[in-house]
């Protein structure tokens, strides 16, 4: 409940809200645990068109319109990126009253540079909600990609700076605890009240192993193609259910290419692109859920929301262990852990899941709910921000 003459708190940044994927799930668990604890909590999102102001589950969000160059080649997009952040600046120079916080996500090194005098002019405490650190792809691709450039510039100077970090994992916990910033540690959230775990098909006919979304760099995509494609590629025990990508997107991938296949064989089906809430539907419906990632510090510093979007539904998670997963995903009682990120690894999960019984599944359902009962529900962390926003200092 807000209190009249509640401190006010703006989300910032060029992310899109509510259509804008992991981002805008994350920043609406955040909102929705600073609402609890008593403050005002607006929402300026990058997205157009601009001066656009509707409501969302009780929340103003204010689209802001800094997203001006997605249409534009590479080089002419990081060019216009360079001058992002100057709309957020005048739209908070325009309010009617200014917040005693802003936390900041993503937008990294121009949005730093403009929101650190703003915020000391005025004395608001600035926060950064550390979500991610990415990698290049390579030196060679680092070395030449301004974007990354501003990113390191963003994780290792200005958010020292700024002294203030919501940290998504430990890594980026222990990183910054290490430079003497202020740091609040929450994973992805969720409202688990609004929520009905899912049963699965608990051995009704084939296991169904589910992945949604895109797998951009992340996801190992194809090492789940793989290995269905090895196991078992008639189908007949278990079937790999995909959300997010359609047929054409599956038979560009290795697996499907040095096999020469051009359709799609009976142990792998795809819904194509659907809504997030479709998407979730078909991963409460299967037995399963799969993420297999590369130990890299990509993995490491983030923290996978379709993790937490599994264990929520009750649907256990096949993984290897990044980030901080070891947490949360223990081996036979919320899921199966995976030695490492490869096929083979992939291959023995499966091999383990087929010889459950419908109470060893059953099992692992509910105790896979409860995870998300007593980690990743948005409520735990209501008092904690109340805490920690009264702990820290303005830049």
């Amino acid at each position: 409940m807000i209190r009249m003459g509640a401190e006010r708190v703006l989300y910032v940044g060029p992310f899109s809200f509510p259509n804008g994927g992991a981002a805008a799930r994350r920043i609406l668990g955040n909102a929705k645990s600073l609402r609890d604890a008593g403050y005002e909590v607006i929402i300026g999102s990058g997205q157009m068109p601009a001066g656009k102001v509707e409501d969302f589950e009780g929340f103003a969000v204010h689209s802001i319109g800094e997203r001006t160059g997605e249409h534009l080649p590479r080089f002419l997009k990081n060019l216009k990126y360079l001058s992002i952040a100057r709309k957020t600046i005048k739209w908070l120079d325009g309010l009617d009253k200014k917040p005693a916080y802003i936390i900041l996500y993503s937008g990294y090194s121009p949005y730093f540079m403009r929101l650190l005098p703003w915020c000391k002019k005025n004395g608001v405490m600035l926060i950064f909600d550390a979500v991610e650190w990415y990698d290049g792809a390579s030196f060679i691709k680092w070395l030449m990609s301004p974007y990354y450039w501003n990113i390191e510039l963003a994780m290792r100077y200005y958010c020292v700076k700024t002294k203030n970090i919501i940290a998504i994992s430990s890594y980026l916990q222990k990183y910054y605890e290490a430079r003497n910033c202020k740091v609040m540690v929450v994973p992805p959230t969720v409202d688990c009240e609004e929520i009905t775990p899912g049963t699965g098909n608990l051995k009704k006919g084939r296991i169904t192993i589910a992945y949604t979304g895109t797998p951009g760099h992340k996801d190992l995509f194809d090492n789940y193609l793989e290995a269905m494609l090895q196991k078992d590629i008639k189908g007949e025990k278990v079937v790999f259910k995909v959300a997010g990508l359609t047929e054409h997107d599956i038979f560009s991938y290795e697996a499907f290419q040095k096999r020469g296949l051009q359709t799609l064989p009976p142990c792998i089906q795809t819904l194509g692109k659907v809504s997030h809430s479709e998407a979730v539907g078909l991963v409460k419906e299967a037995d399963f859920s799969v993420l297999l990632r590369k130990p890299e510090r990509m993995a490491t510093a983030g923290f996978p929301t379709k993790f937490v979007e599994s264990m929520t539904v009750g649907t256990p998670v096949i993984a290897n262990l990044t980030s901080d997963l070891h947490l949360y995903l223990k081996d036979g009682e919320t899921g199966l852990v995976c030695d490492d990120h490869s096929p083979e690894s992939f291959i023995k999960a499966i091999d383990k899941v087929l010889a459950l019984s419908r109470e060893q599944l059953a099992g692992m359902r509910v105790n896979a709910h409860k995870v998300a009962e007593n980690h990743f529900d948005y409520r735990i962390y209501t008092d904690k921000f109340k805490e920690y926003l009264s702990s820290i200092s303005p830049v």
